[in-house]
C-alpha cells in the first residue's frame, strides 16, 4: 500500500526523544516539525502489523525501526483521524501515508513506516500545527523495551 492513505481509523506512533517530554510526560509540538530537507514525518503505523495486540505491534516497531531508542524516549500514539480532522480546523490538509521502507543490507523491511504530509515549512505555522498535533496524542510508550 506504498503512498496510500493510511485510514483515519487507524493508529500512528512517532518516536519522540526524552528532550521533548516534560516532566509531567506532556510532549514538546517541536517533536512534530520537519527537519531541514524533510517532506514527511516519520511515523509508524501500528495496524501495519494486522492481527497483534498493540503490545505485539509496538514490538515489532521497535524491532523493525532503524534507529536506536534511548532510554528517556517515547513513542506517541496518534488517531490518524483525530489528528487530521484537528488540523482541519486550522485550514491545513495533512495526509498520513504508507511508506515503507524496504530491506537493505543492514535492516529488514519495514511494513510499518508512514509518514504525515503536507506540514508547513514556515517556523511560525509549523510551531501551531506541532503543537497542535502533541494535543492529539492518546498515549505515550516506552520506545526502548
Amino acid at each position: 500500500m506504498n503512498g496510500g492513505d493510511v485510514p483515519a481509523t487507524d493508529t500512528v506512533i512517532r518516536y519522540v526523544k526524552g528532550s521533548a517530554i516534560g516532566d509531567d510526560n506532556s510532549v514538546d509540538g517541536s517533536a512534530f516539525r520537519l527537519r531541514d530537507g524533510e517532506k514527511g514525518l516519520s511515523v509508524h503505523w501500528l495496524e501495519a502489523f494486522a492481527g497483534l495486540s498493540k503490545p505485539e505491534q509496538l514490538s515489532e516497531v521497535r524491532r523493525l525501526m532503524r534507529l536506536t531508542p534511548r532510554n528517556s524516549a517515547r513513542f506517541a500514539e496518534l488517531n490518524v483521524g483525530q489528528v487530521v480532522e484537528y488540523i482541519l480546523e486550522e485550514g491545513r490538509t495533512l495526509r498520513v501515508v504508507s511508506e515503507s521502507l524496504d530491506a537493505t543490507d543492514e535492516f529488514e523491511q519495514d511494513p510499518s513506516h508512514a509518514e504525515i504530509k503536507n506540514l508547513p515549512s514556515d517556523e511560525d505555522v509549523a510551531a501551531l500545527i506541532g503543537d497542535m498535533i502533541a494535543k492529539c496524542i492518546t498515549e505515550l510508550h516506552k520506545a526502548k523495551a
